[in-house]
């Protein structure tokens, strides 16, 4: 009798363990889909990140009047720094100007001339969310109604360009995650439904014994919980290896990275890969339930 018990629990085992061999592909197939759209998520992230910068690296120069004194400019400069628009505002004075232009052209034009023609000035670079050609002209009238203020010069066109170029750039991003999303829903979608076709006549025996249809689905949605869990978790842990070594191949682009976006990313994909799973899982088993015995062949 202990031989035959032994025996029995001996094959429940084996069979125990040909089950998480069989879901061992549809979580690495869960994990390789939610890789595949975080990686996206990734690029997107960064290209923000990157419009972000260059938006931020855009410089007007506001110049002061030929008399004014260093400690109103230094004024104006501190009102400016702490207006909501000001990334960073700093004070050029007429010596650091020319010490800057005579380090260009490579000649002191100060000795040559007599005088220092060149007048004070700030660098003011603004916030990303106000580096357009619209807000830009109101912070340069509010700018201008300052006495001590003579001129304040940008490049227009480059703004413009800037601006074109993010929104055109930020589009084509916005379409191809849209795709990308629906890939990998159909890609989770048809992996899922694989794994419940094997069991489909489990399904459907069960349901001829008795069982009501919310107890069959319950176990299977379980499951697919799970596997999207551990898929999820994967892609996250791919995610990460990726991140760590992309600085390696591309100077300075961790100077881009968003810790807390990518953690956000990181806790979407595995929400993604749960829900996404669940869903497949409740559609596939209601399908084989609804189907007649001679259709399940």
């Amino acid at each position: 009798m202990y031989k035959f018990y032994k025996a029995v629990s001996e094959q429940e085992g084996k069979i125990r363990k040909r089950r998480k061999v069989s879901y061992l592909p549809s979580i690495i197939s869960i994990a390789l889909v939610l890789f595949m759209l975080g990686l996206f998520g990734i690029i997107l992230i960064n290209g923000n990140k990157l419009s972000q910068h260059i938006k931020e690296n855009f410089q007007l120069t506001v110049f002061f009047n030929k008399n004014v004194s260093d400690a109103d400019a230094l004024r104006i400069q501190k009102q400016i720094a702490a207006k909501e628009f000001t990334k960073d505002a700093k004070y050029v004075s007429k010596d650091e100007a020319a010490k800057e232009f005579t380090k260009e052209i490579g000649q002191d034009f100060v000795n040559f001339l007599g005088f220092n023609p060149l007048l004070p000035s700030i660098e003011l670079f603004v916030k990303s969310n106000f580096a357009t050609a619209e807000k830009v002209k109101i912070i340069e009238a509010e700018i201008r109604r300052m006495k001590e203020v003579q001129d304040i010069v940008y490049q227009k066109s480059i703004l413009e360009d800037i601006n074109e170029n993010a929104h055109i750039i930020g589009t084509i991003l916005i379409s191809i995650s849209i795709v990308f999303l629906l890939i990998a829903i159909t890609l989770i979608n048809n992996t899922i439904r694989l794994n419940l076709y094997a069991r489909r006549f489990i399904i459907k025996s069960m349901q001829m014994v008795g069982a009501t249809h919310g107890f069959i689905i319950k176990p299977f949605v379980i499951k697919s919980l799970l596997h999207g869990l551990y898929g999820g978790i994967i892609a996250c842990l791919l995610m990460t290896g990726v991140l760590y070594v992309m600085p390696l191949w591309i100077n300075q682009l961790n100077l881009l990275y968003d810790t807390t976006q990518f953690a956000l990313l990181f806790v979407v994909i595995i929400i993604a890969g749960i829900i996404f799973s669940m869903i497949s899982s409740m559609i596939s088993t209601n399908h084989y339930l609804k189907l007649k015995i001679d259709d399940l062949y």
